[in-house]
This record gives structure tokens, C-alpha cells and sequence, in this order.
């Protein structure tokens, strides 16, 4: 049995949402019992939990799934018609909640601000309005290249309310990245903002947009906020944010359930980027499933999670938010900024009592000089995702970050999953770095190369065997694409590529399977290496890659990044590489350790280890797009092939 960290309190036990849900239903057994039937009876639960979420149908769908095609074609909601923004919105209003906060923001420059829900209603109804003058009409794309703040989270109901596709793009893109998925996306209409602040530094958003639409011929309009820029004589036409706002509200259309709200592009390092569906129904069922029952959101919360307008946490937390009743805290800007006292401001200020981030933010903070604040004893519940758990780095984010207080509520899925697949539940005791296993619904499993499930402690791949709400209903313009991506491997089944294993009830993850390390023919997890190298106190972060090796297949080699102020010479290389051999056996001693000033992230901090590798073997590193520092490989390439490194 593992040591549990944190056991649940009565808060979540008897008060939280899954205790209710359970009451109300019968369902005897709490979570672990609710997950076995939702997945033995899909249509029993899902007729209950979109009821309990609060989803609005114009028409009762006939039916919760028809999954006569498949698991790859599954039909969610079938005759149903609804609109997120009812759901989101418009139901709060109606029920007198129309002065309750919806959105609270902040800019790193101290400018800050907060919207209700009628406020936000009636704003994205003129934004809704001012986007169907502009010619966006249902089905239309409508790219949103913008940083946290107001704008981003209006755009996401404006888009819904008319039936227009949002597409979100990482505020940090380079034009190249911006038209890449503009063209993609057909996108008749391109929303930016003038500039964005980081670090107290500016970046010119609206330029950069400006030479992607330059390549991308599907768009007709260019928004930038605040204000309309010059720009005679250019082939696309500005206006601006204001302009927008000033349109006569348009009224929310009836959508069937199957009508796409997203396309989201995934952020892999290789090939081109894939744009995955979602749907007013499928993914409004499944993040309202999520923040209700493994985030525990409530109306009085507010909801604070590091991440970016183009990646999925976005729209996620902003529609599961919503669909509680609860407020999002947008913030523009470094949390470190102008010292390291900024998040706990935030949070304390802004009164967040769910806060989210990734597993790298949390190695960085703990590395800090000086050390980050805690967070204040309003925050209640913290999430995670994005990437595996160092041991370190979740002890002190439970521990010196929480006090120990709340729940860590990890998150595992992505962008084509509409969510997650696998979640932690603040009903069940958590060990570190744990699950507590398949999200409500979700039939997985843990199988190896086979097919065959594989024993307790085993590791193997993360495989989803029934089709769940928020899955992708396609890749856009790539039908069979998304066939060969999710289900060529194994026919009927969803291949997620995560490597995982069970101990016990609770589930563990460890990296992807195409970072999967194999040392004559032993399998080895990245982040089991980086545990074992970040027990060192002179490392802050580290990767674990595997290169070519002409006797073993493959080499482990480790790149290290050490605490601010400190150098790795020789014998420190050599003392990291005997903590990882002494912790995972002689045969994964690293071949290699090489020290690095940094490593390549996405912005919402997850390391990409496979440009990682890229680099280490000379290889094509491929989309660099979603990185927020493309000069960091520069310094790894010229590491892994100086004297940097450590070779036996």
C-alpha cells in the first residue's frame, strides 16, 4: 500500500459535489463506485451528470450516445440541441446570479478589473454581434491570437453564441506558427492584441499577425485590441476591439449537440500540427463533469490556472467555471513579476480558491532565490497537469505551497481529449503524485505492446476502450489522419500514448510512450531518472532522454539544470550520475550528463523532451511553434556536443 500524503476531510466527504451527486442517485460506494457504473452504464450517468452540471437542451437529446460506428465515430447526444452560452450564461442570469463574478483580471502592470455575469452576457452578445458584421456566420473559424485578460474569455461565448469555431493560438507564436494553423483552420477572421507585457517587456502582437495573415489567405479582418491600428495599403483590413463591441447583441442560435465550438491545435514536435474537433455538447459535458466532480467547483470560488488563451486549460477552466457558477482570474503577465511575491498577491487579492499549474512551474518556484510565498488557507484545492511529478516538486507544492491543507487534484489528457482521461478525486486519500484513476466515464486500461493488460506495478500504455463526450470528433480536414493517429495500433480502441501503471487502487503516470527510454531492452520512464538526478540539491531541473547506442540500443543521458548561482563541474556530473544508478540499478547509470543553463517549454511549462533528443542525436527537431524560447535548444545543441557534459 502506498503512504497517503493527504485523506479527505468532511468538507469534500459529505459537502463536496461527488457526496451530493452520490445522495441524490443511490449510489453507495462514493467515487470509486460512481466511476464503475458510469462506465458499466454510460447512459445512466451521463443523463444524470449533464442534468447536475446544468446543461441547457432546447431538445432532449434522444439518446446520450448512439455508438453504432465505433469508438472512433460515436455519436454523443444524438437530436439534441443546446448552446454552451445558455448553459454558461444565460441559465445564471435567469436565475438571479446575473451580479455574481464571472471573470476577475489582472495585467502585469497592476491594471486589473472584474465582469458579472450579466456583464459578461451582454458583452460577448455585442462582441457576438460585432463578429457578424464583420461576415462570421455558424460554422466560420475565428482565430484567437490574444494573452489572458477580458478579451480572451469573451471571444470564447461570442464565438459559441453565433455558432462560429473558435480557434485558439498561443499568444507567444512566432507569424510563421500563426499562419500555419490559420491556414489550416480556414479562418476568416484573426483576433490580437496590440501588444502583451512579460517581465515588464512588450511584444508586439499585432505585428507578428500581421505578417502571418500576410500568408494566410482565408482571412478577411484583423481585430486588434485595444485599439485600431494604421496600416494603409495592407491586403487585410483592421479593425478595432472597440468597433466590435459596439455592434447591436446578437441573439444565442440553437445548435445541434454534434456543432463544433473548438479547434484546437495539438502542440507536437513533429509534423504538422493536427487541429482537434470539439463540440457544444461533447465537450461542455465533459470539463462541466471535471470541474464539478474532480475540481469540486462551486458558485463562490475563483478559479486561478497558469496557462495560455491557446492551450485547452484555457477554454476549460473558462466553460467548467462557467457552467458552476464561479469566477476565473485571468492574469497577463510572469507570476514573478516585479519579485516573487506576485502569485501570492494574486491569489490573496483576488481571493482564489482554486489554483492551477504545471509540474515545471513548480520545480522552478522551489528552486527560487528567494523561495515563493505560500499560498494563502483560502485556496482549497490545487490542480495539476501537463506533465509527471517529481517527487520533490509535488512534496513541496502539497506541502510548502498548500501547507499540506488541500488536495492536488492531478489532471492526465490533452488537447484531443477534451479534458482528461485519468484525475485525482478530493473524496479519496492521495498519495504522491497519484491518481485516483479513469475520469467519470472513461473505460481505460493499462495494456502492453500486445494488447494485454498488464499486472499491478507493470508499466504500461494508457488505453481508453468506449468513446467518451469530450473525445475529438475528428482532426479537421484529416479523417484519416485521426484514424491512423488513435486507433491503427489497436482497432477499436483509443491509444493515448501515455505510459501509466496501477498500485493499488490509485493509478501513476510517467511519461509519454515516445519518450520511453530502452536500455538493452529495459524499459525505463523519463521521469524516473529525473527523480532519482533531482534529489541532488545542486540540479533545479533535468531531462532524461534516450539516444542510439551501438550495444545497448539505447543510452540514458540526463541534462541537467542547476540552481540559480551554481555551475556543475566534473565531479558533480559524476555524483548525479551515481544517485541514478544507486536508485534505478547499474544498468540505467546515465551514459551522459551534460549541463544546461535551460530546457526547451511550451508555455504552460511542460518540458519537450523529444526536441530534447532531437538535438542530442541531430536529428530534425521539427514545429518548434510552441515554445516560449527557441533560443534554449542554441545552448543545448552546443552543450551535448562540447565539454559540457559528463561521458564516462
Amino acid at each position: 500500500m502506498n503512504a497517503y500524503a493527504w485523506r479527505p476531510t468532511a468538507e469534500f466527504t459529505e459537502h463536496g459535489n461527488i457526496a451530493a451527486f452520490c445522495r441524490r442517485h443511490g449510489v453507495d460506494g462514493g467515487y470509486r463506485a460512481l466511476q464503475a457504473r458510469s462506465v458499466a452504464d454510460p447512459e445512466w450517468f451521463w443523463e444524470r451528470a449533464v442534468e447536475d452540471i446544468g446543461i441547457v437542451w432546447h431538445l432532449r437529446p434522444e439518446r446520450m450516445c448512439d455508438e453504432s460506428g465505433g469508438i472512433a465515430f460515436t455519436r454523443w447526444f444524438p437530436g439534441g440541441r443546446t448552446n454552451l452560452v445558455d448553459s454558461c450564461l444565460e441559465r445564471h442570469v435567469r436565475q438571479g446570479r446575473g451580479r455574481a463574478p464571472a471573470l476577475r483580471w489582472e495585467r502585469e502592470d497592476g491594471t486589473r478589473g472584474v465582469l458579472a455575469y450579466d456583464e459578461v452576457t451582454a458583452l460577448s452578445a455585442r462582441a457576438a454581434g460585432g463578429l457578424r458584421r464583420l461576415g462570421v456566420g455558424a460554422g466560420d473559424r475565428v482565430a484567437c491570437h490574444l494573452p489572458p485578460g477580458p478579451e480572451a474569455f469573451l471571444l470564447i461565448f461570442a464565438c459559441a453564441r453565433i455558432g462560429a469555431i473558435l480557434v485558439p493560438l498561443f499568444s507567444g507564436f512566432g507569424a510563421r506558427a500563426l499562419a500555419v494553423r490559420l491556414v489550416d483552420s480556414g479562418a476568416r477572421v484573426l483576433v490580437t492584441a496590440r501588444t502583451s507585457g512579460r517581465h515588464g517587456r512588450p511584444h508586439d502582437m499585432a505585428a507578428v499577425a500581421r505578417r502571418a495573415v500576410a500568408e494566410a489567405p482565408d482571412v478577411r479582418q484583423l481585430v486588434v485590441v485595444p485599439e485600431r491600428p494604421a496600416g494603409p495599403g495592407e491586403r487585410v483590413p483592421a479593425t478595432g476591439w472597440d468597433e466590435v463591441l459596439a455592434a447591436e447583441p446578437a441573439a444565442t442560435v440553437s445548435l445541434d449537440a454534434a456543432a463544433p465550438f473548438l479547434l484546437l491545435h495539438t502542440s507536437g514536435t513533429t509534423g504538422r500540427p493536427k487541429g482537434a474537433v470539439h463540440t457544444h455538447g461533447g465537450f461542455t459535458a465533459q470539463v462541466g463533469s471535471e470541474t464539478r466532480f474532480n475540481l469540486d467547483l462551486r458558485p463562490d470560488d475563483v478559479v486561478f490556472w497558469v496557462t495560455d488563451p491557446g492551450w485547452i486549460m484555457f477554454p476549460l477552466v473558462a466553460v467548467g467555471a462557467a457552467l458552476a457558477g464561479a469566477c476565473v482570474l485571468a492574469y497577463e503577465g510572469a507570476i514573478d513579476h516585479p519579485d516573487a511575491g506576485r502569485l501570492r498577491r494574486l491569489l490573496d487579492e483576488h481571493e482564489v480558491t482554486v489554483f492551477g499549474s504545471s509540474p515545471s512551474l513548480s520545480r522552478t518556484m522551489l528552486r527560487a532565490d528567494p523561495p515563493r510565498p505560500a499560498a494563502p488557507s483560502r485556496v482549497r484545492v490545487l490542480g495539476s497537469t501537463g506533465e509527471p511529478w517529481t517527487a520533490e516538486a509535488w512534496h513541496w507544492y502539497f506541502a510548502e505551497f498548500g501547507g499540506g491543507r488541500s488536495p492536488v487534484i492531478n489532471i492526465c489528457g490533452g488537447t484531443e481529449v477534451g479534458g482528461s482521461l485519468l484525475a485525482s478525486a478530493p473524496t479519496l486519500p492521495q498519495s504522491p503524485r497519484g491518481f485516483a484513476g479513469p475520469c467519470l466515464g472513461i473505460d481505460a486500461r493499462v495494456e502492453d505492446d500486445s494488447g494485454t493488460e498488464v499486472p499491478e506495478g507493470r508499466i504500461g500504455e494508457l488505453v481508453v476502450r468506449r468513446s467518451w463526450p469530450g473525445m475529438t470528433r475528428g482532426l479537421w480536414r484529416a479523417r484519416k489522419r485521426f484514424a491512423d493517429a488513435y486507433f491503427s495500433r489497436r482497432p477499436g480502441r483509443w491509444s493515448h500514448g501515455d505510459l501509466v501503471s496501477r498500485v493499488g487502487q490509485e493509478w501513476f503516470v510517467h511519461g509519454r510512450l515516445d519518450d520511453v527510454i530502452k536500455v538493452a531492452g529495459k524499459r525505463l520512464g523519463p521521469a524516473e531518472a529525473e527523480d532519482a538526478a533531482l534529489t541532488d540539491p545542486a540540479l533545479a531541473e533535468a531531462a532524461a532522454v534516450g539516444v542510439p547506442d551501438p550495444v545497448k540500443g539505447e543510452s540514458l543521458w540526463l541534462f541537467a539544470v542547476p540552481v540559480p548561482g551554481r555551475t556543475l563541474d566534473t565531479a558533480d556530473l559524476e555524483r548525479i550520475r551515481r544517485r541514478v544508478a544507486d536508485a534505478l540499478g547499474a544498468a540505467f547509470r546515465p551514459g551522459r550528463v551534460v549541463s544546461v543553463p535551460g530546457l526547451p517549454k511550451t508555455r504552460n511549462g511542460k518540458v519537450m523532451r523529444r526536441l530534447v533528443r532531437a538535438l542530442a542525436t541531430g536529428a530534425d527537431p521539427g514545429d518548434l511553434s510552441a515554445l516560449v524560447d527557441p533560443a534554449s535548444l542554441d545552448a543545448i545543441r552546443e552543450a551535448a556536443d562540447g565539454p559540457a557534459g559528463h561521458r564516462p
